[in-house]
């Protein structure tokens, strides 16, 4: 396991770019995960400002989707294929990179479809994940079955409140379909980025405790043969 521990925001954004840079330039056409919320939000500017300049290129790579929202009354609108769209843009919708949507549906053909993309591509090449409060990766939450693949899953509480704050309980979405801990094990290589409000207990425990928990899911990826931490400095002070 390889840390990098970033102080302040422009650091960690590029930190993280620097790893998903090198991963490219090793293999152009690699199948990778990209994460959202606010923790990938800085390194997403920094991958645009780079494509532009021609430094880095998402334009031979595979992107799936994480995860998603399930029972959104105004999808897209909120939703993670949203989210992309708004912080990557033509960085990967383009006519040229593959793009593959994880469908806000529980029909058990889709998610084994889903699965069947991931197997096609030869599974990941790079997992990039961020972490939740609570140690979730995607959407697994504390728990989530090791061997699980692409499924749908109930959101936690934790999650609900950290991803909702301020939004009414009736409002918020209660399912989700995520990418399983397999495929997320399972790849050849983990970006993991640790940063944001709240995070300083998952980070300690990650970082200065160590070994798989299944309550923090995040813990399954702590022995993985290519792992490369990127965590906000802070968050050990």
């Amino acid at each position: 396991m390889r840390v990098v521990r970033a102080r302040g925001e422009g650091a960690f954004a590029g930190a993280a770019l620097a790893s998903l840079a090198g991963a490219l330039a090793a293999r152009p056409d690699l199948a990778l995960t990209l994460p959202t919320g606010g923790t990938p939000q800085g390194l997403y500017r920094e991958l645009a400002a780079a494509q532009r300049r021609g430094a880095v290129s998402l334009e031979r790579a595979t992107v799936f989707m994480l995860d998603e929202y399930l029972d959104l009354a105004a999808y897209p609108e909120g939703s993670f294929l949203a989210y992309l769209r708004e912080h990557l843009g033509e960085v990967v919708f383009n006519d040229a990179t593959r793009f593959i949507p994880l469908e806000p549906s529980d029909d058990p053909a889709r998610l084994a479809a889903y699965d069947r993309a991931l197997d096609e591509a030869g599974g990941l090449d790079l997992a990039v994940v961020g972490v939740g409060r609570n140690g979730h990766v995607g959407f697994n939450e504390p728990h989530s079955p090791l061997a699980a693949r692409t499924r749908v899953v109930e959101l936690s509480e934790d999650t609900l409140e950290a991803n909702f704050p301020g939004v009414d309980r009736a409002r918020r979405p209660r399912r989700a379909v995520t990418v399983g801990l397999a495929d997320l094990v399972g790849a050849r290589a983990v970006l993991m980025l640790i940063a944001g409000e709240g995070k300083a207990g998952v980070a300690r425990r990650l970082l200065l405790e160590g070994g798989p928990d299944p309550s923090v899911p995040a813990t399954h990826l702590l022995g993985h043969r290519s792992l490369t931490v990127v965590v906000e400095a802070s968050l050990l002070d």
